[in-house]
């Protein structure tokens, strides 16, 4: 294995084997070389150990600062990581992540939703933790779903390719277009193709179109971004929402997705929350 940069081990070898030579003869000349060799011997040995370890030993002398970024309900923040690597993190959502990388790997942690662009490195895969699932990469774009008040957590691929490992489950690999939902409560993994991306990462600019989304991730969408409680009867569950919400106020879109279930939506007095009501899909 090759030496650490800035560690020479030829030029501490002769350095102290001069220092050997200029020793003046004594009786215990002999015993000054053993010493000095054992000397030599144990600082070579002791630079391997340091330089396969010399990632743990910087993270102690000079360690990384750890950075957090939170964002509230109905807001949308981007940031580029030391990496170039470019995230795009949703309402009601958090990001831990590292102010450099170092080591073999480049690993951040999300809760809740984001859209990455990962800058493309053969020598440090990109891991995201997202509760127990992680999403390792080189290089590629994908939009990671995990709050942890939803019952599941969903990868969906833009480009290049993705492996997303869950606990009792084989890695599954996926490629663009292609989408793995995990159940929290059966730890079952289903995966999807031609997943329109543009539609489900359209958040990022703005915009708020569903496509054959489940009505409560529906509903869960829109307590985030209009900071509200939205209730439905337990018949609707099973109802799946296709529209174009984009620039729709709160009330309209009420409307839309009660028109849609056949059934009504009720505001609350304070105007705070809803109950949506209807006979089902």
């Amino acid at each position: 294995e090759a030496d650490a940069p800035d560690f020479d081990r030829g030029a501490v070898y002769s350095r102290i084997t001069d220092q050997i030579d200029a020793m003046p003869a004594r009786k215990n000349n002999a015993r000054k070389r053993w010493i000095a060799a054992a000397s030599v011997i144990a600082v070579l040995a002791t630079s391997g150990l340091l330089y396969q370890n010399r990632n743990q030993v910087m993270n102690v002398v000079s360690p990384i600062a750890q950075k957090e970024l939170v964002t509230g309900g109905g807001q949308v923040a981007s940031l580029t990581l030391s990496d170039g690597t470019k995230i795009w993190l949703n309402g009601g959502s958090k990001m831990s992540y590292p102010e450099t990388f170092r080591g073999d790997k480049r690993e951040i942690t999300i809760t809740g939703e984001a859209f990455l662009e990962v800058a493309h490195d053969d020598k440090m895969p990109f891991i995201v933790r997202s509760g127990d699932v992680r999403t390792q990469v080189l290089g590629t774009s994908f939009n990671v779903k995990a709050y942890p008040e939803e019952g599941f957590i969903k990868v969906d691929v833009a480009t290049g390719k993705v492996g997303v490992m869950a606990p009792s489950q084989n890695t599954v690999f996926l490629t663009p277009k292609q989408e793995v939902l995990f159940d929290k409560k059966s730890h079952t993994a289903k995966t999807t193709d031609n997943v329109d991306i543009s539609a489900l990462s359209g958040w990022k600019e703005g915009s708020f179109i569903v496509k054959n989304m489940p009505l409560l991730e529906v509903l869960s969408v829109i307590q985030r971004r209009f900071g509200v409680e939205v209730k439905a009867d337990a018949n609707l569950s099973q109802c799946s929402i296709t529209a174009n919400f984009t620039n729709v106020s709160l009330q309209n879109v009420m409307k839309i997705v009660a028109k849609l279930v056949k059934g009504k939506a009720q505001q609350s007095a304070d105007g705070n929350s809803y109950k949506l009501t209807g006979k089902g899909c």
